[in-house]
């Protein structure tokens, strides 16, 4: 079954484009606690907050978001 994650390559690249070298520094720059970011990038779930942090520091909103098959999540777990 299809699941919508959060692109860490988009997370990676919106990094860089801010010179953004910890979670700490995102998460203060998205405007939420660092331990919810964790999670969220742990987990690839969506959540509103990082979605629109993310989007706000120069995400591409077409790529912020990825499809996978239930396949590869478990692979990848």
């Amino acid at each position: 079954m299809p699941k919508v994650l959060i692109s860490l390559d988009e997370v990676d690249r919106v990094r860089r484009l801010n010179r953004i070298t910890s979670n700490a520094e995102l998460a203060e720059k998205i405007g939420i606690h660092r331990n919810t970011l964790c999670k969220y990038l742990r987990t690839r779930e969506l959540n509103n907050e990082v979605i629109n942090g993310l989007v706000r520091l120069g995400a591409k909103a077409s790529k912020i978001l990825v499809v996978v098959d239930g396949a590869e999540i478990s692979t990848a777990a």
